[in-house]
Order: structure tokens, then sequence, then C-alpha cells
């Protein structure tokens, strides 16, 4: 660490916000005081704290720009070091910081809309390039520091794999179905838009090309392990206390061995050559496999927008596990659904116009998730000044809800 590091009056404010105010609204409580530790030896995870204070404080003082100058000058600093610090040995002391770094990145770039800025924004004829955006840029990033971390924290022992045993999916599902609704209830509609020729057209194809690679690599890693885990069938949620202990290390040695096996197979971030037909399948593949995925949060959406009285909070599907799900959207959305989004496919375009429309309704503002809504508005005010955006959102509209 820099022993002679730029620390003013500003960065003791924003560490001051992370620890009392920041820190409590981020998803996995259980690992921020382990990062924290760690940020006392590493400028890079620091550096990353102090930016989503940053970007928390933009969110709650709007009228300071000091607090969104801040931002910007941390965010480039955090991503220049934490690429910097990629190529170290993965040991436990790093892999904590790497991976709590990873995971603040991700709020970074949910609050990043610099790609809705210049040539880009909503004073340009130019259509709207989500190449640019760096929540879909860097999450390819977060899943390969995740299988390369992985693996030691189960060796080593860490709190980073209790992560493992969160499936928030499942949790909304089943609330789901207690209240008699159909988590999947949203594939079938999307899927008629994807066959339907109107929504079958492309925008800006221009900067696509830059990051195919590592993208295709994450949706190889991801699927490599969701094949793996699948082969063994499910894993068990609640074991009987009597053998909980020894399923819970069974299950942890099989993710490792299971992880390892991926990444060994997986070497290259190339993408393999692929045909136009069966590129087309992957793409219409990996469209329904994030619907599916997703389908419970446009759920709850729409229960909260069309309930007019409070439902019993024991019935509807816990906050924490809605936040969480939101959060690792990104993740997910690497390979052809990538490539379908940096292409401007209107199909891609109408999926997150709904997702970031669910965001709004189901995120609460006085979380760090705010910088959630911010993006949602951002997003869907800057995609709403295209005539023809504004008539496909209407279609869409009209066949999902």
């Amino acid at each position: 660490m820099d022993m002679d590091p730029q620390i003013s009056l500003l960065h003791l404010e924003l560490f001051h916000h992370w620890d009392k105010e920041t820190r409590s609204t981020l998803t996995y409580p259980q690992i921020w005081p382990v990062v924290m530790q760690r940020a006392f030896n590493e400028d890079f995870i620091m550096s990353a704290i102090l930016c989503v204070a940053a970007m928390h404080l933009t969110t709650l003082c709007p009228q300071s720009t000091k607090y969104q100058h801040a931002s910007m000058q941390l965010m480039a600093k955090t991503i220049q070091l934490f690429r910097k610090n990629l190529s170290r040995p993965f040991t436990k002391d790093n892999c904590e910081a790497l991976m709590g770094t990873a995971l603040l990145i991700n709020y970074i770039s949910w609050f990043d809309l610099g790609f809705l800025d210049g040539e880009n924004g909503i004073n340009s004829e130019t259509r709207l390039d989500l190449a640019q955006d760096q929540l879909f840029l860097l999450s390819p990033g977060i899943v390969q520091v995740w299988f390369q971390a992985m693996p030691v924290f189960i060796d080593e022992g860490s709190v980073f794999t209790q992560m493992i045993n969160q499936n928030p999916r499942l949790s909304i599902e089943e609330a789901l179905v207690r209240q008699g609704e159909d988590p999947a209830r949203f594939v079938e509609p999307f899927m008629k838009i994807w066959d339907d020729p109107r929504y079958q057209t492309w925008g800006c194809t221009a900067t696509e090309t830059t990051v195919c690679g590592p993208t295709s690599y994450a949706w190889r890693l991801l699927g490599g392990l969701e094949t793996e885990l699948s082969c063994r069938g499910s894993l068990p949620r609640a074991p009987l206390p009597s053998s909980e202990g020894r399923d819970e290390k069974n299950k942890l040695v099989y993710i490792r061995d299971a992880v390892l096996r991926i990444t060994t197979n997986y070497t290259s971030v190339d993408e393999p050559d692929t045909s136009f037909t069966i590129e087309s399948q992957l793409a219409r593949s990996s469209f329904e496999n994030i619907i599916r995925r997703m389908s419970p949060l446009l759920c709850c959406a729409s229960l909260k927008t069309a309930s007019e009285t409070p439902t019993h909070s024991g019935i509807m599907p816990q906050d924490a596990d809605i936040e969480q799900w939101f959060y690792g959207f990104p993740i997910l959305c690497c390979g052809p659904f990538a490539k379908l989004m940096m292409r401007g496919d209107s199909r891609a375009l109408v999926f997150l116009f709904h997702f970031y429309h669910a965001a709004r309704i189901l995120l609460a503002p006085k979380r760090c998730c705010h910088v959630d809504l911010m993006r949602a508005c951002g997003v869907r005010a800057t995609e709403g000044d295209n005539c023809n955006w504004v008539c496909l959102l209407y279609v869409s509209v009209t066949l999902v809800f």
C-alpha cells in the first residue's frame, strides 16, 4: 500500500459515511467487516469503498457537485488499481480484497451513467450504445475473479463461502408460488416478442468486437458451472442438524472441484467460431434463459403495482432477496445476450426497459440501491427520446403487461 497517499478531508468524510451509512445498505452484510479490514492494506479496495460512499452521497445530496466529481475520480482509480492487482497470485488475503472490490465495482457500475453523456446523451442524434455501459463491460471480470477466488476461499476458509448458500431466486419463486403466482409467467410473452419480426431489428454495432471475448468467456464459465451442478442434482438447502457440517463441507468440496475443472477446460477468452445458425440458436436460448431467471422479479413488480392493499410480509418475497437478485442480473448478461445489447437488438432493449421499470418499483430508495433507481430513470429518459423506441415500448407493454 502506498505510504504517501493523497488523503483529504473529503476522503475522511467519505470513509465516515461508508462506515455509518453506506455499508449497512449493501447486500452480503457478512462480508463487509472483513473487506474493511483488508482495505487498510490495499489501495484498490479503499478506493472502491470511498467511491461507493461518494456515489451514495451523490444520490443523497444531488445539489452538491463535489461528491459526483470525487466519485468519478475514485472510480477511475479503483478500476486501474484493481486491474493491476489481478496479476498477483491469488491467496486468501488478496482474494478477499479482490472479490470484495469486484462486488463494490458492481455497485459502482450500477451508478455510472456516463454512457448516456456526450454523443450518446439525450441531446444527441446517435442511438443508445449499451456497449459503452460499464455495468455490462465490467461484469465478465467479476465472474472471472469469482472463479479464480472461490477454490482459495473453500480451501483456506473464508466468509465469502457463505455466498454459495444463498439462493435468492429460489426464495423469491417459493414466495410467489405461495401467493398462487407462476414465477415463469413472463417467459412466454417475451419469447413471443423474440419471434415477432417487428422486434428483429438492430442498432449500433461499432464497438461490439471490443468486449465479445471476455463476455463470451464468462458465459462459458457460468454455463459450465450450471452443467456441473445440474449433473450432480440440486444441492441440499437445509440439511438435518446431525449431518449439516458434513453436507456443507461436501458441497463446498464439490463446488471447488467443479470450478477447477471448468477453469481448466476453458482457458482462453477467445470466442469459438460458430455458424450463423448456431449463433442464432444460442442467442434465442440465452434470451430465454435471462427471461426465465428474471421473470420472478417482473412478477413481484406486477404484484406490487396491482395490489391496492399491503400484502402480508411473510408471504411476499423478502426485500433482501429481491435486491440481491437485481444486483446479480449484470453478471448473467454475458455471452449471446450481451451481444444482443451491444448490437442494440430491440428485443433485448424491450426487456431492459421492463427490468429497469421493475427496479424502480421494487428497490427501496433509502438504501444504496437508490443508485439503481437513478439508472432506471436515466436510461428510460434517454431511450424515451427516440420516437421509434417509444412506439416499440408501447407495443411491448401491451404484449407483456
